[in-house]
């Protein structure tokens, strides 16, 4: 269960959209909400009492910001001021507070016409060693997102991997906090098989069957521990697009999602899967990086 929740803010309302998440799950399990932000060397200002300035700023921001959510926390609200590059400031931290979910915005420190994924969350989830939530605020609006009301339904996407099927116990994990249901899919990916199908329909009928049988398999175990499961088999060439286009087919409210499955751990950054769905969907999302 939760204990420690790490947020990243900067001073921008797009990274404080990860905080009203942040604070729900915390009501519901009592862990502490940890605020951190990271004060980067900038090079080009030559005055020497920026560095003092900065840091007294970034203090008093962290302190207002955890006033103004007193009493909606169910643990401690704490704060952190690091020095240093962002990405590896936030990871050390992360480490020290021996965190068990880190939650943060896709965007902050710029505007919302920069690059899709936020670069801080981009390098962040390459390389967390710890499931960490995604929250993408809506671009039309720069207030604080309150985000969900509910995770009624959790779309978990599989892939025969053993690395893929790790995010079970992290969506279990989560879902059970707001009696969540699952949706089990798997995307017969490979672009061959369209073609394939068109020269012997029973060959792809028979992958279809398959993977049906696989996700059954998993379903029938999350339902002997009295959960609500449905799964689906998606034919693409294409496996991001295909589970963008199953979460919102099924209507769910979160994607929780292993960034590694059968492309295994060469790929130094997110599998391309994970990349894909990371970039294109506007749900949250629960990513989870096996180690091994």
């Amino acid at each position: 269960m939760y204990r420690q929740i790490v947020v990243p803010v900067d001073g921008s309302q797009f990274a404080e959209s990860a905080l009203p998440l942040a604070l729900a799950l915390s009501r519901t399990t009592g862990a502490r909400v940890h605020l951190v932000s990271v004060i980067e060397p900038v090079p080009t200002v030559a005055f020497e009492d920026w560095g003092p300035a900065a840091e007294k700023w970034t203090r008093e921001y962290l302190a207002r910001l955890a006033r103004g959510f007193e009493g909606r926390a169910g643990g401690e609200i704490s704060t952190a001021v690091i020095r240093g590059p962002i990405v590896e400031g936030i990871q050390e931290e992360v480490a020290r507070m021996d965190a068990d979910l880190v939650v943060m915005a896709s965007h902050g420190r710029g505007a919302i016409s920069r690059f899709w994924l936020g670069s801080v969350a981009d390098r962040f989830v390459r390389h967390a060693d710890r499931p960490v939530l995604v929250v993408k605020p809506d671009e039309g609006d720069e207030s604080s997102a309150e985000g969900p009301a509910s995770f009624d339904n959790l779309l978990v996407p599989l892939d025969g991997s053993d690395l893929s099927e790790s995010a079970l116990t992290h969506a279990t994990a989560f879902g059970e906090l707001f009696g969540s249901s699952y949706h089990l899919t798997r995307v017969v990916a490979a672009p061959q098989l369209s073609y394939a199908g068109e020269m012997n329909p029973s060959l792809l009928e028979e992958f279809r069957q398959q993977a049906g049988a696989y996700l059954e398999a998993h379903a029938e175990r999350l339902r002997d521990r009295g959960l609500r499961v449905t799964t689906s088999v998606t034919i693409s060439p294409q496996s991001g697009w295909a589970i963008l286009q199953e979460a919102e087919a099924v209507d769910c409210d979160g994607i929780v999602m292993a960034t590694h499955g059968r492309t295994g751990l060469k790929r130094a950054l997110l599998g391309s899967t994970a990349d894909k769905v990371l970039r294109g969907t506007r749900l949250p999302l629960l990513l989870y990086r096996p180690t091994a």
